[in-house]
């Protein structure tokens, strides 16, 4: 393990124009991390009232709130993989994680090895026992939610090659939703859809506590549409709202890629992030759009120019936001950006550190909180380059706290 030090310069960091103008002198140590320093990434010309660079020196990884200024530390000695699980995931974690809510283990699926459970205490990643074979068959849990429901904690995983929606009860499963037929929503674009043979590829999903139903995107098809399923009479199906569609034909999306529910002002509200053009959107469970914090006339978050949101993690009033691909200054490599009520407050770059270079693409990521600490579990995905393959790894960080900014 490398010896800690502290570069004399301030990390790069954007901060909301309403906060400050000032450059922040902030050092930072990270444990294992080469301290190849990048500038600052560049806001979107669409937003250049919302976001200024504060400084240009910096590596990228931390982020700062109004009163503190946190570092990102990759935490090496948490979650230890098996030799076969890191072999199985070498080609690609093209996936996402969720927390069980009531072990506080962090689940998801590795395509060709099966459900996999990390521990409530980050230290080791294990197969969860008597699973169905399913999920070592080849599935992808590109999205992943746990939630409970009826007494019951409940896994569900969009799988995109499979194209269906996996639900089940620690490894057992109890439904799987392939394509709507097109008689389901109440939307009739998507019923015709459906009815037409649209293929349905599934990019993620999320369970609405209060409306009682999941939602899915689905942003790998030529619909691009929401679409929800309700547990009737004892048997998951799809059923309800359904709303979005492609952009080019009508709807908000360009490939709705990642999403995920929270309490805003007192309202369910699913927020999804739409890759193709970098944006974030608001929708009621009914699938009424809204306007999030930060939101322009458009009523969308529109992301720094280039960037491409993969997925949505939250944590109180932060959220943290992976992309697919590097943006025009973050060396190539693609970033974990970190808004605070949709205002970008810093970012985290994987591939920056020692040992984690294969991470060039971050596809999933889970932030939560674990005993007053901040972690931030990061998934990659290769970028098809024999040379830049992810070599298996699923890295852990812990957002260590630094100074208060003054």
């Amino acid at each position: 393990m490398r010896n800690l030090r502290k570069p004399n310069r301030p990390m790069a960091i954007l901060l909301p124009l309403l906060i400050s103008t000032t450059t922040i002198a902030t050092s930072y140590a990270h444990e294992g991390h080469s301290h190849k320093h990048r500038p600052a990434m560049s806001p979107s010309p669409n937003n250049t009232s919302r976001f200024i660079t504060i400084s240009t020196d910096g590596d990228g990884n931390g982020f700062s709130t109004d009163k503190q200024t946190f570092h990102w530390k990759h935490r090496s000695d948490l979650g230890t993989q098996p030799d076969a699980m890191i072999e199985a995931a070498r080609t690609g974690l093209h996936n996402n994680a969720d927390i069980d809510p009531k072990t506080g283990e962090l689940i998801t699926v590795v395509k060709d090895y099966g459900l996999v459970a990390l521990d409530s205490e980050l230290k080791a990643w294990t197969l969860i026992e008597d699973q169905d074979q399913h999920f070592a068959a080849g599935m992808n849990a590109h999205g992943m939610d746990c939630f409970e429901f009826d007494g019951q904690v409940l896994y569900a995983a969009a799988s995109t090659n499979t194209r269906e929606i996996v639900i089940s009860n620690r490894g057992k499963i109890v439904a799987r939703l392939g394509s709507p037929t097109g008689k389901e929503f109440d939307n009739p674009t998507a019923n015709q859809y459906y009815a037409n043979g649209g293929p349905f590829v599934p990019c993620d999903v999320v369970w609405l506590p209060e409306a009682k139903r999941l939602v899915v995107v689905t942003g790998y098809s030529p619909g691009d549409f929401a679409v929800s399923a309700e547990r009737i009479d004892g048997t998951w199906q799809w059923s309800g709202p359904a709303f979005g569609g492609k952009q080019s034909e009508g709807g908000p999306f360009n490939t709705a890629h990642g999403m995920e529910v929270k309490q805003v002002d007192g309202l369910e509200t699913i927020e999804v992030a739409s890759r193709g053009h970098g944006r974030i959107y608001g929708f009621t469970p009914s699938g009424a759009m809204i306007r999030l914090k930060g939101a322009n006339n458009g009523y969308y978050v529109q992301l720094p120019d280039r960037s491409t949101p993969c997925n949505l993690s939250f944590v109180d009033d932060k959220s943290f936001v992976p992309l697919l691909n590097s943006l025009p200054d973050t060396g190539g490599v693609a970033p974990v950006l970190v808004l605070q009520n949709n205002e970008l407050i810093g970012s985290l770059i994987p591939a920056t550190y020692d040992g984690l270079g294969f991470m060039h693409h971050m596809h999933g990521l889970k932030a939560f909180d674990r005993n007053g600490k901040l972690y931030a579990v990061a998934l990659s995905w290769p970028d098809g380059n024999k040379d830049k393959r992810n070599d298996g790894q699923i890295a852990i960080f812990e957002a260590v706290p630094e100074n208060p900014v003054q």
